[in-house]
């Protein structure tokens, strides 16, 4: 008997005959593959027990978060393994790996085949290039810098090879461009250049490029530093959201809601299309902390912002602004119909009650409604006017929709 073990029904570790090399890699890689799996399942599970922990209503407030911390440990642990899994079957094309179950394929495929789009002008390059990167990844093959620029602004890709034979200064300027242009700006891309000056080099990396590769390049080195990519891609974008999102209920918080309120009330002014914020701050929350603690406080503040997800569309942001006040933009909408929505919640929260503590919490909040204007001089402005219309509700008797007039040439 040799010292070679394997991982048995029971959990242990069992000794096994000699095995020639090849047999022993594969039992090898087939341990690894139960033991990702067997990670990924008890991760999965331990998170949806953590979320159902999360809805319990004794729990107190540091309980409830540890609940959560706990649910995105689970959750990072889970992707480890797809991570680890994916690289596996990338390393070991010709081990074949046991399918998932039927409703995790999807959450499998999206780690282990990202999309790519690949821009090289020589023809034979494009076609070598493309047929081994084919079996791993997605990928879209252009003869042109501007084609990949046209189809990674219809459809961002997890990543773009551009073939700065696409000649020097036109492959930097496709570069320049997809960095402006706010739907590519985070796609990560890697040169492939005949070019190997420092003053490429330096301008590629200057521009946002992240990584550079001399032609002809290794088929292996070029995976290996993809692979390396998307892997730092999709943490930046974890501790992005992370960053940008409010722990207690989910949505937004201000740094990102102030980010974004740039951004549209610029779009909003150079297209002439509508936009929409509606400030929300709840009622009567103070008796609710004072008799039953902050942390019943804090459930009926997540209760509100789970009423608010619920009505807002993809394109519209809900954030939470401070303590129990929310904010909410919403692109290409009067303030007519955000006035609908802002009733449409109002009824919502009337009919809603939150069981916790052994009481029944009643949610009510008030709301202020305000469109951009040509007269707002900032951004700043369309909250403010929004803010003024959420006290004149405060002030009308409370659970009640309040609109901003509006002003200057753009009113009816």
């Amino acid at each position: 008997m040799s010292d070679f073990r394997r991982i048995g029904a029971d959990g242990n570790l069992h000794p096994q005959p000699d095995l020639d090399p090849v047999r022993r890699y594969a039992s090898y890689e087939g341990d690894l593959e139960l033991l990702c799996r067997e990670i990924w399942d008890r991760a999965r599970e331990l998170g949806s027990r953590a979320r159902v922990l999360c809805s319990t209503a004794t729990l107190t407030a540091e309980q409830e978060q540890l609940a959560r911390s706990l649910e995105e440990d689970a959750r990072a642990l889970s992707e480890l393994a797809e991570e680890v899994l994916g690289t596996r079957a990338r390393a070991s094309p010709g081990v074949p790996s046991r399918p998932p179950p039927a409703s995790d394929v999807a959450r499998v495929a999206t780690p282990s085949r990202p999309k790519l789009v690949l821009a090289e002008e020589d023809a034979g390059e494009r076609a070598a290039l493309e047929a081994a990167l084919g079996r791993d990844y997605e990928v879209a093959a252009m003869e042109s810098g501007s084609q990949a620029l046209r189809t990674a602004s219809d459809d961002p890709p997890d990543l773009l090879l551009l073939g700065v034979s696409v000649s020097g200064p036109e492959g930097l300027a496709v570069l320049e461009a997809l960095r402006t242009d706010a739907s590519t700006a985070e796609v990560p891309v890697i040169l492939l250049s005949a070019l190997a000056d420092d003053a490429t080099r330096v301008r590629a990396l200057d521009l946002g490029a992240a990584d550079f590769l001399q032609k002809p390049v290794s088929v292996g080195e070029l995976r290996a530093r993809i692979d390396r990519t998307l892997r730092l891609t999709r943490r930046q974008r974890r501790l992005r959201a992370l960053a940008q999102t409010d722990a207690l209920t989910g949505l937004a918080n201000v740094r990102a809601f102030r980010g974004r309120l740039e951004d549209e009330v610029r779009r909003a002014r150079r297209y002439g299309t509508p936009l929409t914020c509606i400030m929300a701050d709840m009622d009567h929350l103070k008796p609710v902390n004072d008799e039953l603690g902050h942390a019943a406080g804090d459930r009926a503040i997540a209760a509100v912002a789970d009423v608010i997800r619920a009505e807002l569309r993809t394109s519209d942001l809900g954030a939470r602004y401070g303590g129990d006040e929310f904010v909410l933009l919403l692109p290409h909408t009067t303030a007519a119909e955000g006035q609908v929505l802002a009733d449409r919640l109002c009824a919502r929260l009337a009919a809603t009650t939150l069981k916790a503590f052994g009481r029944n919490i009643p949610l009510q909040a008030s709301f202020g409604v305000a469109e951009v204007t040509e007269g707002d001089e900032t951004a700043g402005e369309l909250v403010r006017r929004a803010d003024e219309a959420l006290y004149a509700a405060k002030r009308a008797g409370r659970g009640i929709v309040s609109v901003h007039a509006r002003r200057g040439p753009t009113a009816p």
